[in-house]
């Protein structure tokens, strides 16, 4: 949904004014001033003193309205249940079927009290001011949950909480999160001895692949303790180092390379600095890069297009699972970003589809783990996860949510895209024996020992993704 009915870009209008809103905060407040200072006309200086909160109602209660206009139009009862509300019954019950609710289309994507009470919070609290108090307060309801609740998600193998990445569908989930892993190593060109930053590195699993199988010296970044904790002993004796750090001030420290990294990596992370602080991010991960190296980013992302159950699902997912991440957005919104910070894009992924064989993979981990879930967390709370992981694998499978994959280099640096260019070109398999990866084209890669010597890997890179099982989902 571009446009509504009213003939308002939403979407686009929010962006921006989140975006610039220090900025149209300022004007409104001048204005007032002067107006209240100047004119004699009390009702010219209550309108004005009244705008810009009545800009923020007007978006807000436009979207509420048109969301029932919508279910209207859709030919859903405007009396029944919503789809928040039913899934809300279920977490508090347990009646009904949760792919019933998510998969028949019964319940209209119409916004309520919980969606309005909590866009207007997350909206003047997280979207527009979003400090780097914010970002510390939310990590506990994002990440501090408990090891043991992660690891029932995400897998002991790993405890990566990004996308894997399945070149014919059916790989395990360690074999997915390795082959993501390797693919960044794969497109950065990393090479022994190089130094890495890692920002956002979660459990460090990652830091660890990166440091022992690729001879990186990685330094990795996290704003929560128990990732900390659980990364520093997976990472014991290697040489990495992990670091407890807001990604937003990690210049502020006098031990990082004064030179700056050889290769960033950072992969789903982003979300959590804000659209109105997105660029700083990137400016700051911009001085930190040598000028030539290499950016891998990766990040959650949104359509453009998009309808009322992608906007349902994000109130859904900022009050219970990532508070604070308001900034997944459309790709030409981030592409923008990151050229005004000072990259070139060299080349971008969509892989939403293997964010939906991933959550696939750790709904299935959670729900075989109910009984010790329920025991120590209760029902409520083991449901509500269930909901997260079950709606997001619809989610991401038909584009509501998707993902973004970048490989940048700094812009005006000649040699340094020369280089990155021609070891990401596609290149046709010389002979159908050759197994391509989840790209669909062959890619000269090569991988360097910790002794220096080269050994061919003979994957893929491509934006083709026909080898994928389209009914490898089915199961879930």
């Amino acid at each position: 949904m571009l446009i509504t009915t009213y003939g308002m870009d939403i979407f686009g209008l929010t962006l921006w004014l989140v975006e610039y809103s220090s900025y149209v905060l300022g004007f409104f407040g001048l204005l007032a001033l002067v107006v209240v200072s100047t004119s004699k006309s009390t009702w010219t200086k209550a309108v004005t003193v009244s705008l810009a909160p009545l800009i923020v109602l007007s978006l807000v209660g436009g979207t509420f309205f048109a969301s029932w206009e919508q279910a209207y139009l859709d030919g859903y009862s405007l009396f029944a249940p919503s789809l928040r509300s039913k899934l809300e019954s279920y977490i508090a019950t347990g009646t009904d079927d949760l792919n019933d609710i998510l998969e028949s289309n019964k319940y209209a994507s119409k916004m309520g009290w919980t969606e309005l009470r909590y866009l207007m919070k997350d909206l003047l609290v997280h979207t527009v001011a979003h400090t780097n108090t914010h970002n510390e307060d939310n990590i506990d309801e994002g990440y501090n949950k408990g090891n043991d609740w992660f690891e029932r998600t995400l897998g002991p193998e790993t405890m990566v909480y990004t996308s894997g990445f399945y070149p014919n569908g059916d790989e395990s989930l360690t074999e997915a999160q390795n082959n993501k892993i390797d693919h960044v190593a794969n497109v950065l060109q990393i090479k022994p001895g190089e130094t890495l930053l890692d920002i956002g590195c979660g459990w460090g699993y990652l830091t660890k692949r990166m440091t022992e199988k690729y001879g990186a010296k990685v330094t990795g970044v996290t704003l929560s303790t128990e990732q900390l904790a659980w990364g520093k002993e997976l990472n014991a004796g290697n040489g990495a180092k992990l670091l407890l750090q807001d990604a937003m001030r990690i210049e502020e420290r006098d031990d990082l390379p004064e030179e700056g990294f050889d290769k960033i990596s950072s992969l789903e992370m982003a979300e959590h600095v804000g659209i109105r602080r997105y660029n700083e991010f990137l400016r700051t991960v911009h001085r930190l890069l040598k000028d030539d190296g290499v950016f891998y980013f990766q990040v959650a992302g949104l359509r453009r297009d998009w309808k009322f159950e992608d906007l349902v699902w994000g109130l859904f997912m900022g009050e219970h699972v990532f508070p604070g991440a308001d900034a997944s957005c459309p790709l030409g919104w981030v592409s923008t970003q990151l050229e005004r910070a000072g990259f070139e894009i060299q080349m971008v992924h969509n892989l939403g589809y293997h964010y939906s064989l991933t959550i696939a993979h750790w709904l299935e981990n959670w729900r075989s783990e109910e009984e010790y879930l329920v025991n120590k967390y209760g029902e409520k709370a083991y449901r509500r996860w269930e909901v997260f992981l079950a709606w997001s694998v619809r989610v991401a499978r038909q584009g509501s949510s998707t993902l973004f994959t970048f490989t940048l280099t700094k812009a005006q640096r000649e040699g340094r895209r020369i280089e990155t260019q021609n070891h990401l070109v596609p290149r046709k398999p010389k002979d159908s024996s050759v197994k391509l990866n989840q790209t669909g084209f062959e890619t000269a890669e090569i991988e360097l020992n910790h002794n220096g010597n080269e050994s061919e890997l003979g994957t893929a890179e491509s934006h083709c993704m026909s080898n994928i099982n389209p009914e490898s989902l089915s199961a879930c």
